[in-house]
């Protein structure tokens, strides 16, 4: 194996990329997979529910700073501030973690899943700041094979503490004790290592916190609201199970149905070595070249847009069926509606990640807004008239508004931009 310290090939930092999106993309599909093998349908739905929900308080631990570490190639902030910072991030979603539970009112035993499932995710917010400046380093590879080790051993034990003592609340502390030791093998060790070849900087700027907050803060509302807009039709769902309006298992169900809404989003994580060049030729004023990735970007991800709806359209159905040990049959009209809403969403992050590269993501705040307070009006009233395929039709609507909006601020700003050549 290639020394850790060794430059790598550009073939070698796809590779240990995509093995760790895939692996990292994979953890909920076959812990989920699992759980509905071996659980009952209630326990299930608690599951699902933690999972989503926890996925919203991610969203504070990282407070979306992955994407400024990455392009941030001029390093305005040193490595330690972002390390600091990131702490002050995760104790706050910690903190935003049992409040949410407890003003919720779930049971004791709901609750203390979801507390765990939600620090096993501060742990990967953690391991992410690290992997942040791995890709800054143009080291994509280390933040790859860090990922995918760590997932594999998550995936691998969390399936066999399941089949064997059949508890939620014992696979949920397992996932978190691997995500612990696996963040202390080889993030912080890939770093050590590394970290001696850099340069240190000194940065003199006391205000750094302040700066970070004003930097990050467009981000964190963006990326909330949009896991808000998301994880709305499973709260709903999750509301409606408690009071009686929809049967045990409708959570579970719709968290299957979503799993291949991610799967165009998984493959423009694909795309993410692009992110660091993107910067680079904004930077260098290479404007044409800067949209030109952009371009090829958006090319690819509407060829693999056709094939994934394709695909799904004949096999869809019959393979969750097959995988998750449930009779799907009544709810392919809901699984294509969803997917077509996953494409929206990968091509509004593209656009997304394009508009922080030029450092306009505040402007993005009313393109999530505008889609946030949407599904936020019609969620309970589709979900309430059509189950499950209202949950489907508010997610994908709110999905298409985003995207148009996001479009229309993107093109704005580029025409301001050349104005001032």
């Amino acid at each position: 194996m290639r020394l850790i310290t060794e430059k790598p090939s550009e073939k070698e930092i796809y590779i240990w990329n995509i093995l760790g999106s895939l692996a990292n993309a994979g953890l909920s599909v076959i812990i989920l997979m699992v759980v509905t093998r071996t659980l009952d349908n209630q326990k299930a739905d608690i599951f699902s529910i933690a999972w989503a929900i926890s996925q919203l308080m991610a969203t504070i631990g990282c407070y979306q700073i992955r994407v400024l570490q990455a392009t941030d190639v001029e390093e305005k902030f040193t490595f330690r501030q972002y390390f600091e910072f990131r702490i002050v991030t995760i104790v706050a979603m910690m903190i935003c973690s049992c409040a949410y539970v407890y003003i919720k009112h779930y049971t004791v035993y709901k609750a203390i899943i979801i507390i765990i499932i939600c620090g096993y995710r501060a742990v990967d917010s953690l391991a992410d700041v690290f992997e942040g400046w791995f890709q800054q380093k143009e080291r994509l590879d280390l933040a790859g094979r860090a990922l995918f080790i760590r997932v594999i051993i998550a995936i691998v034990g969390g399936g066999i503490c399941l089949v064997v003592m059949h508890d939620l609340l014992a696979l949920s502390l397992m996932l978190l004790f691997i995500y612990v030791v696996g963040l202390l093998l080889y993030d912080i060790r890939y770093y050590n290592k590394l970290k001696v070849l850099e340069k240190q900087k000194e940065n003199q700027n006391n205000k750094w916190l302040q700066g970070l907050l004003v930097a990050g803060t467009p981000l964190f509302v963006n990326a909330y609201l949009l896991m808000d807009i998301m994880n709305t039709p499973k709260i709903v769902i999750d509301a409606a199970i408690m009071n009686g309006g929809l049967q045990n298992g409708s959570q579970t169900i719709f968290n299957i149905l979503f799993m291949p809404a991610s799967v165009l989003t998984l493959a423009y994580i694909v795309f993410r070595p692009l992110l660091t060049k993107m910067a680079i030729e904004w930077t260098m004023g290479r404007i044409k070249n800067f949209l030109k990735i952009i371009g090829s970007i958006m090319c690819c991800l509407l060829g693999m847009s056709i094939l994934i709806i394709g695909g799904s359209a004949l096999l869809g159905i019959p393979v969750l069926s097959v995988l998750y040990a449930m009779d799907l049959t009544m709810y392919k009209k809901e699984l294509l509606l969803i997917i077509l809403g996953g494409c929206f969403c990968t091509f509004s992050y593209v656009l997304d990640n394009a508009l922080v590269v030029i450092r306009r993501q505040y402007l993005l705040v009313c393109a999530y807004v505008v889609s946030w307070a949407y599904v936020k009006i019609f969620a309970h009233t589709f979900v309430g008239k059509w189950g499950i395929m209202g949950a489907a039709i508010v997610y994908t609507t709110s999905m298409l508004l985003f995207l148009a909006t996001t479009l229309l601020i993107f093109i704005i700003c580029l025409k301001k931009e050349k104005n001032h050549e």
